[in-house]
């Protein structure tokens, strides 16, 4: 029979507290129970981040002496209470629990199908793929709640294991409006194996597979910069990344101008749960090639703006 247990919220990021807690059907002394989910380094973005407020729902993996205790489980919030089916009883052993989600916001699943595996050892690991139209958030965990305490909730603090890049483009031409077209970033590596272990820090490796990375369509004026689409990468470092985009532009008393442009990123090194910006600026000598140079790191929180050279046409 399925059975359902469910939490009374407390303060996020606080210790478990004395509270009682609501349990069906099973006494609370013996319950294994779920607390709070934290997400660290939110912020407003065209992507769909995971947030403290907006978290619905994670996957737990969970191990009893070494061997499989929850593989996948769901944990999902239901009335401000966090809860599970077909619980499960603290008995005598050695517990580790990780968790992970991959959306799980009220308008996105966040399991991961297959690919996920756990233990003490090794840790959360996670082989996962971004696509160039993904713009999904995948956070990851692994809980330090101390098990020798009796009856404690099992508390995750969330760490962003992606990194994402967005391009700004600033004109020198006045008023005139410069149209941007066919915008892609080239092969970006967007398969690897993401980590974490009871440090806390998610960490990447086998970075493989490429994918071109697009953006829809826009503008830009000297009053107005106009933005790429963000887009939600696996972390990685490497050189010579290539951009191209279509710009084109029509000036008072001149017939229209197109230029397709390329641009290189000499090199970068992106970081899981960082945003990096790159800047450009379209003036109007003929150069066609420009060159990036390495951006600023930011954390997740917000983007710092790199001056990236001349860009022509």
């Amino acid at each position: 029979m399925k059975k359902s247990l469910f939490v009374l919220g407390v303060a996020v990021a606080a210790l478990a507290s004395c509270t009682q807690n609501e349990v069906l059907d099973i006494a609370e002394s013996n319950a294994i129970k779920f607390d709070n989910a934290f997400v660290g380094n939110t912020t407003k973005a065209t992507v769909e981040q995971i947030n403290t407020e907006g978290i619905e729902h994670f996957y737990v993996m969970g191990t009893k002496g070494g061997s499989s205790f929850f593989n996948n489980e769901k944990v999902y919030k239901q009335n401000d209470l966090w809860g599970y089916d077909n619980l499960k009883k603290w008995e005598a052993g050695t517990y580790a629990f990780a968790a992970y989600s991959n959306g799980g916001t009220t308008t996105q699943d966040g399991k991961i199908a297959s690919g996920v595996t756990f233990n003490s050892t090794d840790g959360l690991q996670i082989s996962y793929t971004v696509d160039n139209n993904d713009k999904r958030d995948l956070i990851m965990a692994y809980s330090t709640t101390n098990i020798d305490a009796a009856n404690a909730p099992i508390e995750f603090t969330f760490k962003h294991a992606l990194a994402m890049i967005k391009f700004t483009l600033k004109s020198n031409l006045g008023t005139n409006v410069i149209s941007i077209s066919d915008f892609v970033v080239k092969s970006i590596n967007n398969q690897g194996t993401a980590t974490i272990k009871n440090d806390g820090v998610v960490a990447w490796t086998n970075q493989t597979g490429t994918e071109n990375f697009r953006s829809v369509d826009f503008t830009t004026t000297q009053a107005t910069a106009g933005e790429s689409d963000e887009l939600v990468v696996v972390p990685q470092s490497g050189t010579s990344l290539s951009v191209e985009f279509t710009a084109k532009v029509t000036v008072a008393g001149q017939e229209e101008i197109t230029k397709n442009l390329k641009a290189t990123i000499a090199t970068y090194e992106w970081q899981p749960g960082y945003r990096y910006n790159y800047t450009a600026t379209i003036t109007g000598t003929d150069m066609e090639v420009i060159e990036f140079s390495a951006p600023t790191v930011t954390e997740w929180g917000g983007y710092t703006d790199i001056d990236a050279g001349d860009l022509t046409i």
